[in-house]
């Protein structure tokens, strides 16, 4: 017993010092993202690099992603509802579950698996081959050009998509309820309104932004920490994915659990 209870105690202690020295990453590049100075033309450069192959070349197939799901769950929603005669609570199912829950979750595990991994192996094939070493002796701030912009232009990206897919529930939800009868727009409009309060939205971004701090930060310090040794990178990747997966689930249970309980 009392040698499970020292495992346990250094598991907690290895677990707290990963998070603590993640929490330091952190407020470092947040120190950076805020300095107006950071922004010069190669910084900008790179953040719209970043959010063009997170979010703008896989918009297509991210809006059809979103639509098809959209689609289906809020015919099943509607259908249900109709059959137990409680079709007036079905605006306020798709804004509790479908735009403030399901979506986001989606939009996030998108990029994870889109530039989630790939930020992790390039991170940690720099750090491996000296290149983040070779920035420091040339006075070139890696923070300021290769980590803070991938983490801005990814909360950026989780920001817009989420955004959009939400837009895009909204939209298809009044054909589905309504059909084509504009009459009935200004009505759900207002509904949606009353559903979708400014503290309630702030609360969304918010919690979109963690998300994408998570699906950037979490890369980037894990292949930073792995030995200099080549075959390790695919276990940083497998590493820092399963952190990320982590990080996600951790975030969105603390969010069900400050709104409902």
């Amino acid at each position: 017993m009392a040698a499970w209870i020292a495992q346990l105690g250094d598991a907690v202690l290895r677990r707290w010092a990963a998070f603590m020295a993640l929490s330091r990453f952190g407020f470092h590049l947040l120190e950076v993202a805020l300095n107006p100075r950071t922004y010069d033309s190669a910084t900008r450069w790179i953040i719209t690099k970043q959010i063009y192959f997170t979010a703008v070349q896989a918009l297509p197939i991210f809006l059809i992603y979103s639509l098809v799901i959209s689609g289906v769950l809020i015919q099943i929603m509607v259908s249900v509802a109709r059959d137990f005669g409680l079709s007036g609570y079905v605006p306020g199912l798709i804004v509790g579950f479908l735009v403030m829950e399901l979506l986001p979750l989606l939009s996030v595990l998108f990029v994870a698996l889109r530039s989630g991994a790939a930020i992790n192996t390039e991170i940690a094939l720099m750090h491996v081959n000296n290149e983040i070493v070779a920035f420091e002796h040339a006075q070139i701030d890696p923070a300021r050009y290769e980590f803070m912009p991938r983490v801005v232009g990814g909360v950026i990206s989780v920001l817009a998509l989420t955004g959009l897919s939400a837009l895009t529930a909204l939209i298809v939800a009044f054909f589905v309820i309504y059909g084509f009868d504009w009459t009935n727009l200004a009505g759900y409009a207002h509904s949606m309104a009353q559903l979708l309060p400014v503290t309630l939205v702030l609360g969304l971004v918010g919690k979109t932004m963690l998300f994408g701090l998570v699906v950037t930060l979490i890369p980037i310090k894990t292949g930073l920490e792995i030995p200099k040794r080549l075959f390790l990178v695919p276990v940083s990747v497998l590493k820092g994915m399963m952190r990320v997966f982590f990080a996600i689930v951790l975030i969105e249970v603390a969010s069900l659990a400050f709104k409902y309980i």
